[in-house]
């Protein structure tokens, strides 16, 4: 391995040597790392701008603040099982309070699940935001989570 290196080196300083790398286009100016070949020519400049100043387009701002609803939804809907197995599984619990467990998980379910709808409703509308190119967001099936999570136990 160590002689393909050399012999690397050996070809890079050869080339040095012989000039090879001078006058190439760009030379003593700073790389672009920034510049996106994808973004069209005429958004160059306000993507530029938006970078600069630590900034980013719409688009992304919600499709990042989209990502934390759903972390926070799926976070309660962990929690909210634990707590429903729990209250399930207590050593004292009774038929009264195992059915007000089954009460509130029946409740939390449906505050989820509407929660999921409306956020449902927001992965939409981002998803018609977003750039050709940009993979569209999945909506939340939080009855397949729902499943999930208590399968889990």
């Amino acid at each position: 391995m160590s002689d393909w290196g050399s012999y690397i080196d050996r070809q890079i300083r050869k080339a040095m040597e012989q000039g090879e790398f001078d006058n190439l286009p760009g030379e003593g100016k700073p790389l672009s790392l920034q510049e996106d070949e994808n973004t069209p020519n005429e958004m160059r400049m306000a993507y530029k701008i938006l970078r600069e100043n630590d900034l980013a387009p719409e688009w992304i701002m919600q499709g990042k603040a989209i990502d934390a609803k759903i972390d926070v939804l799926l976070d309660r809907l962990n929690r909210a099982a634990s707590a429903y197995r729990a209250a399930l599984n207590a050593p004292d619990a009774t038929a009264s309070s195992r059915a007000s467990a089954d009460r509130s998980w029946h409740t939390v379910q449906a505050k989820l699940t509407a929660s999921a709808a409306k956020l449902n409703q927001e992965i939409a509308a981002y998803n018609l935001k977003i750039p050709a190119g940009i993979i569209h967001k999945l909506t939340l099936n939080i009855q397949h989570e729902i499943s999930r999570v208590m399968e889990g136990a």
